[in-house]
């Protein structure tokens, strides 16, 4: 929930103020306005930032038994990070001499080992001059060099020559090579850096067991450092006697603020500015938390927004389960997720998540048995699993209306499958209207009736969504009535247009025709309204109020991915059953569980990103402004 927050203003003698800011700190409910109104640069400090180097050091590295050490010892962190940062910069030194080694054996290798005094011991007593050369391997022909060049060998398509010749040339065709070192030497050295870069892990790893004290000290070194920001943003009066400064406090935490009113601070609510940009204040607990974390990948809800922390957690949660469309995923999410919670040491954030994958996984769950989806494997009508599924429940109404009805639906059916005329039974009638293929029966009917349900599913989710984002924001926007009578009337006239039978027809008996003549007068009757109230509301300017019927009329059609990315899923899990189905079953059996894997990546990929967008874009458009600042109190880090 969005908590309100009132302005205080706060005075002291400066030699209290270092013990306000450390008690202000401990009840962590106040979120300080920086006095001096200069433009701080988020930069961590150095020590801070060497700490958290070093915690990301060992991080890397195994996991040991920790050292239990008095956390109040800053001398020894500061000692023991110096240490691992210095270990970690040699290992890196030499894991670069080590890349440049191997690179620099691997351009001599061809010359093979020689001595460099023996070189050197030709060129100065027998006045010559030593050079190395290659070329592509082929372009110089060796019978045409000069007497002074020699061929030494090929490797890696390139010659290697030598030339010991009276002064330095260049050859045509032959690039020089400078050696420093001969390949014995450099080898030698290569192993030199192993040993040094092994000798160097094993002090590192030494070190691991002091990685819950410097996680201790970090925190300690944070809070010290937020403690010094708050305390540089006071205002200093009098002579620098006294300091001033002004916070934001929630309504339901005032009372802690008596643990102040024993040190000599005066403080006192002040009114709050037309310029002051008020922080806002979200306080969940369990699933409205995990709710607030997916709101604040987007954007923090303005002070005049309600928290939609559980609004969108439910809904991402069922666009997440329709998109994967599957229950059969939904368990193996289940599973993964209950492994990691039962196994994994997890922060507060880590179990927020946790939860959250819960959450979903039992979406797709339930939403696979609705559907009756589990694999993308094809269930006949009399299943027991049909007898639980919503989907095969719709799909018989819809097949006993036409029955009834005996329109041109029927007869279209009727004309392919003959023996329907003789059946009564919605039942039955789906399941005759099947024939065999590819050694399978292809359930026809029940496949074009269950499409035409699930894309009239998401676009009835739409309205919904949509609908309710409206009357969240009623108060704001009144106008919403006449949007929300527009949508009502849409869905009641476009199946008539696009010659369809909806479910208003099947299940709420309305017949088509006057569905229809509804329709148009809630549609018409809707713009109006909606543009009378914004003309009311805004003046002239309320007769552009009728353009947000294409933007209404566009995201209600938006929500039609969900029917599409399901669709997608459900083809490629059925084309994977059928693709491995018919391999030898080793075969098989590997190309099932690599191709559901990798289906079930692009699943949850899509079930994210669109889950997550129909929120932010389509729900948010009328119910959620926006561009606030979230409330920062100043208070103590712990370890979770």
């Amino acid at each position: 929930m969005r908590i309100d927050l009132h302005k205080y203003l706060f005075l002291g003698i400066e030699e209290e103020r270092e013990a306000f800011f450390r008690e202000a700190q401990e009840i962590g409910i106040i979120h300080f306005i920086d006095a001096t109104h200069k433009t701080k640069v988020a930069e961590m400090p150095q020590e801070v930032a060497q700490v958290s180097a070093a915690i990301k050091v060992l991080r890397g590295l195994p996991t040991a038994e920790q050292e239990e050490l008095d956390p109040d010892q800053p001398e020894l962190a500061d000692r023991l990070v110096q240490t691992i940062l210095q270990l970690k910069s040699c290992e890196e030194k030499l894991l670069e001499e080590f890349r440049l080694l191997k690179l620099e054996i691997a351009r001599v290798h061809a010359f093979g080992s020689f001595s460099t005094e023996d070189v050197a011991y030709i060129e100065h007593e027998g006045n010559r001059k030593v050079q190395f050369f290659f070329s592509r391997s082929g372009a110089v022909d060796e019978e045409a060099l000069p007497d002074d060049v020699l061929y030494v060998d090929s490797d890696h398509g390139m010659d290697y020559f030598v030339s010991i010749s009276k002064e330095a040339v260049q050859y045509p065709k032959l690039v020089e090579m400078r050696i420093d070192q001969p390949v014995d030497a450099l080898k030698k050295r290569l192993g030199t850096v192993v040993r040094e870069i092994h000798e160097t892990e094993v002090l590192l790893k030494g070190y691991v067991k002091y990685n819950d004290f410097l996680h201790h000290a970090l925190i300690q070194k944070m809070n010290t450092h937020h403690l010094h920001i708050a305390q540089d943003g006071v205002a200093l009066e009098i002579d620098n006697k006294l300091f001033a400064v002004e916070g934001w406090v929630p309504a339901n935490k005032i009372g802690a603020l008596n643990a102040l009113i024993k040190m000599r601070i005066y403080m006192e609510e002040i009114a709050i500015e037309p310029t002051d940009r008020v922080p806002t204040c979200l306080q969940n607990k369990g699933v409205h938390r995990v709710g607030e974390d997916l709101v604040r990948i987007y954007d923090v809800p303005s002070i005049t927004d309600k928290d939609p922390s559980l609004w969108v957690l439910l809904f991402f949660s069922f666009f997440f389960a329709f998109i994967i469309g599957d229950g059969g995923y939904g368990l193996i999410f289940l599973a993964v997720t209950l492994y990691i919670r039962y196994k994994l040491k997890l922060g507060k954030l880590g179990h927020r998540m946790m939860r959250l994958f819960t959450i979903v996984s039992v979406f797709c769950i339930v939403w696979g048995v609705l559907t009756a989806s589990f694999f993308g494997i094809s269930f006949a009508p009399d299943s027991p699993m049909r007898k639980v599924s919503l989907v095969q429940w719709l799909v018989e109404k819809k097949a006993a209306y036409h029955i009834a009805q005996k329109d041109e639906v029927y007869w279209e059916w009727v004309a392919e499958y003959p023996d329907l005329t003789a059946v009564k039974s919605p039942n039955e009638f789906v399941s005759k209207a099947s024939k065999i293929e590819k050694g399978q029966r292809n359930y026809e009917l029940l496949t074009v009736f269950t499409d035409n349900i699930m894309m009239e599913l998401a676009l009835i989710i739409g309205m919904l969504h949509v609908s309710l984002s409206f009357i969240r924001y009623m108060g704001r926007n009144p106008a919403g009535v006449g949007w929300i009578a527009f949508i009502i009337g849409g869905y009641l006239y476009f199946p008539f247009y696009l010659h369809a039978t909806s479910m208003v027809n099947f299940l709420g008996g309305v017949e088509k025709g006057f569905g229809a003549q509804e329709g148009l007068y809630l549609m018409y009757g809707g713009v109006a309204l909606a543009v009378v109230i914004g003309m009311f509301k805004h003046k002239a300017a309320g007769i552009f109020e009728v353009m947000s019927a294409v933007q209404v009329f566009s995201d209600i059609l938006s929500y039609l991915r969900l029917y599409a990315l399901a669709l997608a899923g459900a083809i490629v899990s059925s084309v994977i059953n059928e693709m491995s189905g018919s391999m030898n079953i080793l075969l098989g059996a590997v190309v099932l569980v690599l191709a559901h894997l990798v289906n079930i990546v692009l699943s949850i990929m899509s079930g994210v990103i669109h889950g997550l967008r129909l929120n932010f874009l389509e729900w948010y458009h009328y119910s959620f402004e926006g561009g606030g600042k979230m409330f920062d109190p100043l208070h103590k880090m712990k370890i979770e």
